[in-house]
């Protein structure tokens, strides 16, 4: 087998000096024009047979996709790729507005993106994919995901349905049914449990530690005795719990054992931390950074888990705990991994977490170039020990199965409809009798008719032997929204009153719901004079909206409503994309309306209305664009300012001061925006 040179280059600019077996397996069958599925443990290298399908497929001169999870992986997957640049190979991502146009990625050899900005493309612009050849579908487990795997399990499907001749490279840690996968997907599987670094598995139970066979190999004080231990001779441990407060107070109670790991360097690198615009909010995790600790969770901003994650690979910091919903988006090898919570509340009770999740999590043990060994603990009552061993050490994996349905299919139908791809019930039966859901026996054709009818009723589609979407129907599908928030949204258009606006958006199956504790239910129902019926957990993002819009600082709504930042940024990014498509929407029946157009900008941009001229020039935020308005300036009066007096306020420095200026004036020039006047003389 002779490799091409890029992929040569890549390899030795990365150290390898050899491929592992199902390395090179699996690149004999993609030579041989073979999908393939490739099932090995975590930190085993499969993408690097990605890469080679890449190259092979470039070298043919044709395109590749790759799909994956989460748009940080997305980054990561376009920084390695960028290597392959150097040789002229042009290479993208695309995580943006899902009705942006993409024609752009025509020009492209590789795109890297997430599944639903794939389905969006293959709805809105399929033409964007003409000359695709191969496909890689990283994680393809992540079917199993409760939220976002039935828009991949549709993606591989539209993709078989859509193509002929496109080569598939499936990836996945080990999973129980992957011959069934493999036969779904029409691919040839390799298997394999080897593992670069050896994992060894322990079960922590009160004062003992226990191997894999049930032998008690060491004597402990307690587990936050032991932690410490692991650090020993430039180890790293990621701890696993399961909450995000746990995280944080974990992190502070092991912090003051973990300093004295630290070198010259690493207090170096830590002690230079800058708290930036955001101090309040980063001042606690600050602080345990420097102690050389760090916790990981959802509740974070997404800069403050690039940081952490940055200084753990940096070596910088010794210690990470992160919750075990997080684990599947984390790529950080550590020496050490303990999972110090089995249990995870459900929002009913509180149930073991699923084997192939704690696999996933010891999976992470055993750095490449620096550990010969991981260990892996998994801590437990001495209650529990049995349980432990027979489900997380000697069970089954669970299978993949698919989590298409009843509410899910809806949106896929009329997405299938509106882009022409089926254009009547036998070609939808025949593009779902390709899902993995159709191959494990749902009941496809009834929820294939109960979407039909939902959408015939509520005006979306039309026609009964040949079906077509209408217009409000088609953007609804455009605009990659469940159908039942476009119904919503439609119902809205006529709506004056902001607070029942920011509640119908709130309401929408895409916006989740904020936990909201019995104690503070009616607090919430009373402070929203919105009449629109509600559960006390969407009342609750609507309030969040409406002190967000009001330019209420994050500290202060983070205090107020009890929940994290980024719950906050996750429900403006939501909320920003439902309130461009409520204006969107008026427009299909002729009441496009200014007013929603300004209001989707406050929702974006969490500012009054008076300020929003002002935010339009670079570098002004809600924050900086108050203190100009409270110092007298609007966009005019800062486009003819003296620099001198802008950095007398507090936040403007003296190139900001005069960029800001310089910015105004030609922001001026233009005019009107939204409608709006961009001065207020």
């Amino acid at each position: 087998m002779e490799y091409f040179d890029e992929f040569l280059s890549f390899l030795k600019e990365d150290g390898i000096e050899k491929l592992y077996n199902h390395q090179k397996e699996s690149i004999r069958l993609l030579d041989e024009g073979k999908s393939v599925i490739l099932s090995t443990p975590t930190s085993s290298g499969k993408s690097l047979v990605a890469y080679y399908g890449i190259i092979r497929a470039w070298k043919k001169g044709m395109k590749s996709l790759y799909s994956v999870p989460l748009r940080a992986l997305a980054e990561e997957k376009w920084n390695e790729l960028r290597f392959f640049s150097r040789y002229g190979m042009k290479i993208m991502i695309s995580t943006g507005d899902y009705d942006e146009t993409s024609t752009y990625l025509k020009n492209y050899d590789v795109v890297i993106s997430t599944s639903e900005k794939i389905d969006s493309i293959l709805r809105n612009n399929p033409q964007v994919f003409e000359g695709l050849g191969f496909v890689v579908f990283d994680e393809i487990h992540n079917i199993m995901d409760e939220t976002r795997g039935h828009t991949l399990e549709i993606v591989i499907t539209k993709m078989r349905y859509m193509f002929e001749n496109i080569q598939f490279l499936a990836m996945s840690a080990t999973v129980n049914n992957i011959s069934e996968i493999s036969e779904w997907l029409n691919s040839l599987s390799v298997i394999s449990n080897f593992r670069p670094v050896p994992l060894s598995k322990f079960i922590i139970a009160g004062e003992y530690v226990y191997d894999e066979n049930g032998r008690k190999v060491d004597e402990i004080e307690s587990l936050e005795k032991f932690i410490p231990q692991t650090l020993e001779d430039g180890g790293q441990t990621l701890i696993f719990v399961n909450s995000r407060k746990a995280t944080e107070k974990f992190a502070e109670k092991i912090s003051s054992d973990v300093n004295r790991y630290l070198s010259d360097e690493d207090r170096r690198v830590l002690s230079e931390l800058d708290l930036g615009d955001e101090g309040s909010l980063n001042h606690k995790l600050y602080s345990l950074l420097r102690k050389g600790v760090g916790y990981h969770h959802a509740g974070m901003l997404s800069e403050q888990r690039r940081l952490v994650e940055k200084f753990f690979r940096e070596g910088h910091l010794k210690l990470v705990v992160a919750t075990t919903t997080l684990a599947a988006g984390m790529n950080l090898p550590a020496r050490s991994v303990i999972i110090k919570d089995i249990f995870r509340y459900n929002g009913f009770s509180s149930d073991m977490i699923p084997n192939f999740e704690i696999q996933q999590m010891l999976g992470r043990a055993g750095r490449i170039k620096y550990d010969r060994l991981g260990n892996g603990y998994i801590y437990s009552s001495k209650t529990r020990i049995r349980d432990v061993f027979n489900y997380y050490i000697n069970g089954e994996l669970e299978n993949i199965e698919s989590k298409i349905d009843e509410g899910k299919l809806r949106m896929h139908v009329l997405g299938l409809i509106s882009s022409n791809l089926c254009r009547d019930k036998e070609s939808l039966k025949n593009f779902f009798n390709l899902t993995l859901a159709s191959k494990q026996g749902k009941d496809l054709d009834s929820w294939i008719d109960e979407a039909l009818d939902f959408l015939n009723r509520n005006e979306m589609i039309k026609g009964n032997e040949r079906l077509r979407a209408t217009p409000f129907g088609k953007r609804v599908s455009e605009l990659y929204i469940d159908p039942v928030s476009g119904v919503i949204l439609r119902k809205l258009i006529d709506e004056a009153d902001i607070d029942n606006i920011l509640l119908g958006i709130s309401i929408t199956p895409d916006m989740p719901q904020m936990y909201v504790g019995e104690n503070d239910a009616e607090v919430f129902r009373n402070l929203l004079s919105a009449n629109i019926n509600a559960d006390e957990g969407q009342i609750k993002v609507a309030l969040v909206l409406r002190d967000w819009i009001n330019e209420v600082p994050e500290d202060s709504i983070v205090e107020r409503y009890n929940i994290w930042p980024a719950d906050i940024r996750n429900r403006v990014e939501i909320a920003d994309w439902l309130s461009h498509s409520l204006y969107e929407i008026s427009k299909v029946f002729g009441k496009a309306r200014t007013d929603l157009r300004i209001l989707n900008y406050r929702i974006s941009n969490g500012v009054r209305e008076d300020i929003i001229p002002l935010t339009f020039v670079p570098n002004v935020g809600r924050v900086r664009a108050r203190r100009l308005m409270i110092n007298g300036y609007d966009l005019s009066k800062l486009a003819n300012a003296n620099p001198a007096d802008i950095q007398k306020i507090a936040g403007f420095g003296e190139k900001i001061s005069e960029n800001i200026i310089r910015d105004a004036r030609k922001i001026l020039d233009k005019g009107v925006t939204f409608g709006l006047s961009t001065s207020s003389n």
